[in-house]
């Protein structure tokens, strides 16, 4: 007799207890010795200071002698967010950059949160990291794109101290930098060259070659034999001036000196008497100056032409382990090469008020604890596993996202807790049929297995879909949703692995003794509760006017709309949107301190300068007061729908003028609005999420039903239209944030569907033997009324998470927008309203309509085939036993 080995159910139980505490073992240290100071560092904010803001004029780059083509401006912003995004590689969610017009670009940093960091950030947009190249001596061998050697006139390194590294570049075409390599180097990028660069560089390669051999000094090692690539050269050497003069002036004044330890560019090597050679010392580069990100790489120029000899290339080495990555390195040059050049307008902190703390880590925490509440109250012994589970992924998660250097905002932290609510919402299902199977008579081992088979496939779904849906959202990048799609892209493989597949191994471990089949309380709620339910159900079906209160909810948005967009004369002044969008010019007022800043000085000038613009500029105007640094300084933001750049040259001026202050210079920029990228973000926007739904549907209906994908198509449009007109009613401060809103709505959706879907889908197929079975409409009312009593705790408890965001949220997520916390909340609530009193009326109905359908073409003869017949008659005698 064969016999198959089965592990004991004591050593089951026992290792399901040994990974248990190794999760929370991992959790506890894990969470001490490394998440949290990891967190702690990456956390952006200074005080009262949650960002940056600033305005800037996009101009053409004078000093691009190639030609090259303009770029549209909503195609600059985009070169802009990528550059920002991998120059600090940083997720997409640090940074917000959006058009104010076609010349007027406004970014945001989550990083810049003091002093240092604003200018570090201002410098990186209106400098660009020129790419200069120089002899050991350190003088530029490009001037305008032309090789200096031999040439008449030498336009020297003091001459780009003065001027700047514009000048002192080659001349190459826009995106001359790759680092995607055919022959896979991993130390280096590749440089395209045009026809004029090319010849340029090879008679600089030929020189080089050319001076060794007369002088018979084929050293490529040698100072005098290399060529110093450098990206902003004279940041680099001012810093030295200004920060160090005295090893500026130990290095001669030669920047590559002074790059080195020791100011030695050259091998270090130590002889005997003899000249035999006992150690070499190769140059190292100063780690307390940060010179591997100044100067990028040093070697003969002939050793870097490549041996494709129809290549007009070069390889730049780049082996400088503190320095730039290849990737990094890639962006800076080619944005240096771009066709234009951002001049500064405005530049200030965004700050919280004092009733925000700030704390993402304290907002998810909330959550996790209310979620984990309920799941030991209701199911006891397996809800604190399940809760173990959720931590235990939290943790990993936010481990893997910190790993790459990730900075944790408000908009992450937001991502993390939809991921929580995922990981929730399976495992929920997962005990509510345990606990189910169990009421109705199955020992432990059988519910557990039952549970585990209505779940395991439903939950890959729901991974699946997410999975598609988040790709689709990294790779169009509209807005935050690179981010949002790339986080939950992780979250959705960690929850493959750890909730669907680690946890379910450990329910199953944890219950295989016959102990538990004797102490039922003790793993889950046994208490028999669904009669409870049933008088409220019945009550859910006997009215029709359930869909009342939100044909007036959006019937009274659409008039709220209609009245203030009438009023304005703009479509967009329908909803409450920002400064930018509903005015069309804007002023920076500011004061230059000659001597020192004086706080209470500059509040009083800004009181006058503030009733003088309001009562005097003869228009409707918009002013804003920001701050500009650390200490306080502010300057004023004016919006208004007419120009007055009039009367901010003349009248402002001259009543500045007349109030006599003292060592004070007054600072005014003016430049035009143009709402009309607005366009572009709407229409992307729907695109991402028409993609997201498009593919949602042709999945739900190949894995579950027509039905199932029409209720989350009907589900999906109500969702949208209730959350944006209650943003309407509410008159909350609409701006880009809210398009992230509608991407958490279609993935909050999605999950609720699939979930539904399978439930519908399970409570259907049990009973469907045969082809030819059909339901009656009582069955049908009965079957969703089952649903009904599954769902109804855990749609209240969602209910109650949403209220709980709602109140904790906006005083802890500082960085993102209210709108986008409110259309989170705003979705939970109406997905209740929605699953309680408006779905199962259109479900009931629409497998009614599915078999009414059936029966007619059983009725015309349809489905009389011998297969079917056969399988009738299967039916029957299964029936008959």
């Amino acid at each position: 007799m064969n016999k198959r080995n089965r592990i004991s159910p004591a050593i089951k139980w026992v290792f399901s207890i040994f990974v248990l505490i190794a999760m929370i073992i991992a959790l506890v240290f894990g969470t001490i010795f490394y998440l949290n100071p990891t967190l702690k560092n990456n956390n952006p904010t200074n005080n009262n200071i949650v960002g940056t803001k600033a305005v800037l004029k996009i101009a053409k780059d004078k000093y691009q002698s190639s030609s090259k083509t303009d770029i549209a401006p909503n195609k600059i912003a985009d070169i802009v967010k990528n550059y920002l995004q991998e120059k600090d590689d940083k997720l997409t969610s640090n940074f917000d950059v959006k058009l104010l017009s076609n010349d007027l670009i406004e970014i945001k940093s989550l990083l810049a949160t003091d002093d240092k960091k604003q200018k570090q950030l201002l410098d990186s947009l209106v400098k660009k990291p020129y790419l200069t190249i120089t002899d050991h001596n350190g003088n530029p061998l490009f001037y305008k794109g032309r090789y200096q050697g031999g040439e008449s006139t030498f336009h020297g390194l003091q001459e780009l101290i003065d001027e700047g590294s514009q000048n002192f570049n080659m001349d190459l075409d826009a995106n001359p930098a790759s680092d995607k390599i055919p022959q896979g180097y991993a130390d280096r990028i590749q440089i395209k060259l045009n026809n004029y660069a090319w010849d340029q560089f090879t008679h600089l390669a030929y020189d080089y070659w050319i001076r060794g051999f007369r002088e018979k000094d084929q050293n490529l090692e040698a100072p005098k034999n290399k060529v110093y690539f450098w990206l902003n050269l004279d940041e680099f050497i001012h810093n030295a001036i200004k920060y160090d003069k005295e090893n500026w002036d130990k290095a001669k004044n030669n920047p590559v000196n002074y790059a080195y330890v020791n100011h030695n560019p050259g091998e270090e090597v130590t002889k005997d008497k003899k000249g035999n050679i006992l150690s070499s010392l190769k140059p190292n580069l100063k780690y307390s100056i940060n010179a591997q990100k100044y100067l990028i790489s040093a070697t003969s120029p002939v050793s870097l032409i490549s041996s494709q000899k129809r290549d007009s290339i070069f390889y730049l080495i780049n082996n400088s382990p503190n320095g730039y990555s290849n990737k990094q390195l890639t962006s800076l040059i080619n944005f240096s090469y771009t066709p234009f050049i951002l001049e500064k307008q405005a530049i200030y902190f965004e700050t919280k008020s004092a009733k925000q703390f700030d704390s993402y880590i304290l907002a998810i925490v909330i959550i996790l604890i209310a979620m984990s509440i309920f799941l030991v109250v209701k199911h006891r012994l397996l809800g604190a596993i399940a809760s173990v589970t959720m931590a235990f992924l939290l943790f990993v998660f936010l481990s893997i996202i910190s790993a790459f250097g990730v900075v944790i905002n408000s908009l992450i932290a937001l991502t993390t807790i939809f991921i929580i609510f995922v990981a929730f919402s399976l495992l929920t299902k997962k005990l509510q049929i345990f606990s189910k199977e169990l009421r109705e008579g199955a020992n432990t081992n059988k519910a557990i297995n039952k549970a585990t088979k209505r779940t395991f496939i439903s939950g890959l779904d729901v991974i699946a879909i997410l999975g598609i849906g988040s790709i689709l959202a990294f790779y169009l990048n509209i807005n935050h949703s690179s981010t949002i799609g790339a986080l939950i892209g992780i979250g959705a493989l960690l929850i493959a692995a750890i909730v669907i597949g680690l946890n379910t191994l450990l329910f199953k471990s944890f219950i295989q003794t016959e102990s538990f089949d004797n102490k039922k309380h003790l793993i889950t709620k046994t208490k028999l509760t669904k009669c409870k339910f049933i008088e409220k159900i019945n009550i859910l079906f006997k009215t029709k006017y359930f869909i009342i209160p939100l044909i007036i909810l959006i019937s009274v948005a659409i008039i709220i709309y209609a009245l203030f967009a009438i009023k304005s004369q703009s479509a967009l002044s329908g909803f409450n949107i920002t400064n930018e969008l509903s005015h069309k010019f804007i002023y920076n007022i500011g004061i230059d301190f000659k001597n020192s800043e004086s706080l209470s000085a500059q509040s009083a000038i800004f009181n006058d300068l503030t009733e003088f613009i309001t009562n005097s500029s003869k228009a409707n105007v918009i002013i804003e007061k920001v701050k500009v640094n650390e200490q306080g300084l502010n300057s004023l933001l004016v919006y208004s729908n007419v120009n007055i750049n009039d009367f901010i040259n003349t009248e402002l001026v001259n009543f500045f003028n007349s109030k006599n202050y003292l060592n004070v210079e007054l600072v005014k920029s003016g430049n035009n609005l143009n709402n009309s990228y607005i366009g572009a973000s709407i229409g992307w926007t729907a695109l991402l999420i028409i993609l997201i739904n498009i593919t949602v549907i042709v999945y739900i209906t190949f894995r579950y039903s027509f039905q199932s994908a029409l209720v989350y198509l009907i589900k999906q449009l109500l969702l949208i239209s209730l959350v944006i007109s209650s943003l309407i009613i509410l008159r909350t401060k609409i701006d880009n944030f809210v398009f992230d809103g509608l991407l958490f709505i279609s993935f909050i959706n999605i999950l609720d569907s699939i979930i539904n879907a399978s439930r519908i889908k399970a409570e259907i197929k049990k009973d469907i033997n045969t082809k030819n079975f059909i339901y009656k409409p009582e069955q049908v009312n009965s079957i969703i009324k089952i649903l009904l009593s599954d769902v109804i705790g855990i749609q209240h408890f969602n209910l109650f998470l949403g209220f709980i965001l709602l109140s904790s949220a906006p005083f802890l997520l500082v960085n993102v927008s209210f709108n986008l916390i409110l259309a989170f909340q705003l979705s939970l609530l109406f997905i209740w309203y929605l699953n309680l009193f408006i779905m199962p009326k259109i479900w009931e109905q629409l497998i009614n309509i599915k078999f009414k359908n059936k029966q007619k073409r059983i009725e015309n003869d349809f489905w009389k085939t011998e297969k079917i017949q056969e399988q009738t008659f299967i039916g029957i005698n299964d029936f008959s036993m």
